[in-house]
């Protein structure tokens, strides 16, 4: 009896269930907060299935983790998802074609994605408007959310390598 479909099924859910609790986490009000900056934890989580399962399954998680940042953002929704799935592919092919899938190469992954978003969040978002001052958002919101999201994804990077490495123990076996 061959049950390499349903430990995949298994694996796939836990993933998404796993995404749903960072969601979680991350909107939790005050939780790891530093200075009024809370980390990002749906990005990386997104950035590291790509980085682990390649581009095709990256990019459904690209886009069911952009669907929850958008619930929780101020952009117009969609924003996170059309960003997100172009990085998880991007991240996904990287590693299958260039990268190796070590934790520096998944942070520099993590911190180039926040920063695109971050950038393209600030232009779209506030900069068109014209408003005075509008440099300190950038400043004091975006850039340290990115260096925080950049810091602690490492944490998450070896969460999901650890889940990956358990449900391919089961498949072997």
């Amino acid at each position: 009896m061959n049950n390499k479909k349903y430990i995949y099924a298994a694996k796939y859910f836990v993933y998404f269930l796993v995404m749903v609790g960072m969601y979680v986490l991350q909107t939790t009000p005050g939780f790891l907060s530093v200075f009024g900056t809370k980390p990002n934890f749906v990005i990386p989580a997104a950035i590291c299935i790509a980085i682990l399962e390649g581009e095709f399954v990256g990019g459904i998680y690209g886009v069911l983790g952009g669907i929850l940042c958008d619930f929780g953002g101020f952009m117009l929704f969609g924003f996170h998802s059309i960003i997100m799935l172009i990085a998880c592919v991007i991240a996904g092919l990287l590693t299958i074609y260039l990268l190796q899938p070590g934790v520096i190469n998944y942070v520099l992954l993590v911190f180039v994605t926040m920063m695109v978003r971050g950038l393209l969040e600030f232009l779209l978002g506030f900069a068109v408007w014209g408003y005075e001052h509008v440099w300190m958002i950038l400043v004091y919101n975006i850039l340290p959310g990115v260096i925080y999201t950049a810091a602690v994804s490492p944490l998450i990077f070896y969460l999901y390598r650890w889940l990956d490495r358990e449900f391919e123990l089961r498949v072997r076996t």
